[in-house]
């Protein structure tokens, strides 16, 4: 099965939501894999950006609550998902089942079929539902995942370089848990790209693809 992208953000709140957005819009800036001009009728960078930009604007005016403000706040934010919908299809079409070049994109990419266990019982699957957004403090994200059945740990990896190049990984530690990890230092404004896997009894299992963000 060829790697595809999450399209779906129904279930991000509004600040993670701008947060994908965002991400999305940078990675894909300058992005040797996926170059401009895109065809017609795709949204341009620059008019998703725009709409971006606009989304960001109504959610803060919205966020005392008037009503009116709100409901301009969703349909911004209902032209922003309908840009992202309508790109994917093309980005996954350019990547032909590239699943490093998906991630570059921005996109969380849904899960990665592996070797069943009794092909292989001793490697662990990436863990599920892998999503990433923006912590309280300024330089931290958070990292969201499913718990994984035989992990007894979790090892991060993050990196501001190519995600498609190994050697940019950087160790973030190991933890007991794999949702609600904090890390941090990093830079405000670069796009960061995070992975997790579970470590098992025998060996550590396969990396989630790369989820990125820009961190504020």
């Amino acid at each position: 099965m060829q790697a595809k992208l999450i399209i779906s953000f129904d279930a991000l709140g509004e600040a993670d939501f701008l947060a994908q957005a965002e991400g999305i819009a940078a990675a894909l800036t300058g992005n040797a894999a996926f170059p401009e001009p895109w065809p017609s009728p795709l949204p341009g960078l620059t008019p998703l950006k725009t709409d971006i930009a606009a989304y960001e604007a109504a959610y803060l005016a919205a966020k005392a609550g008037d009503k009116v403000k709100i409901a301009l706040r969703e349909a911004a934010r209902q032209t922003v998902n309908t840009d992202l919908k309508r790109l994917a299809p093309y980005l996954e079409m350019v990547a032909n089942g590239d699943a490093a070049m998906l991630a570059s994109s921005g996109y969380a990419l849904r899960k990665t079929p592996v070797k069943t266990a009794s092909s292989n019982p001793q490697t662990l699957p990436p863990p599920e539902d892998f999503q990433v957004s923006r912590g309280v403090l300024s330089g931290t994200i958070v990292i969201h995942a499913s718990k994984l059945e035989g992990a007894g740990s979790y090892t991060v990896q993050s990196t501001s370089g190519d995600p498609t190049v190994e050697d940019n990984w950087e160790e973030n530690g190991t933890y007991l848990r794999c949702s609600k990890i904090e890390i941090g230092g990093f830079t405000p404004g670069k796009v960061v790209s995070v992975r997790i896997r579970g470590i098992g009894t025998h060996s550590p299992g396969a990396w989630t693809p790369a989820a990125s963000l820009m961190v504020v």
